[in-house]
């Protein structure tokens, strides 16, 4: 296909050369917006929220809140059990 530029007296070859040049320029500007999005994806990934880092740590800590939680409850009721079985055994 011709380029619309082109004479009568251009060379057959000439406008194919022209098209092939116009699409290099459409491939680099095609590949280097490839590159720039790639590069944007990694920050994106890249990127660490710091309340999700330290997720097992917050588990660590819930769980140890937990058991000592249990261990109070368990002390604080043999003991009241103990206190009403003396005050009610007599």
């Amino acid at each position: 296909m011709p380029d619309a530029s082109s004479t009568s007296g251009d060379a057959p070859g000439e406008s194919t050369a022209v098209i092939l040049a116009r699409m290099e320029v459409k491939l680099d500007h095609a590949l280097a917006n490839v590159t720039d999005h790639e590069s944007r994806i990694r920050v994106l990934e890249d990127h660490v929220d710091p309340r999700t880092t330290d997720h097992e740590g917050r588990i660590r800590s819930l769980e140890q809140a937990k058991w000592i939680l249990a261990g109070f409850a368990a002390a604080l009721g043999g003991g009241a059990g103990s206190l009403m079985t003396k005050i009610l055994g007599g």
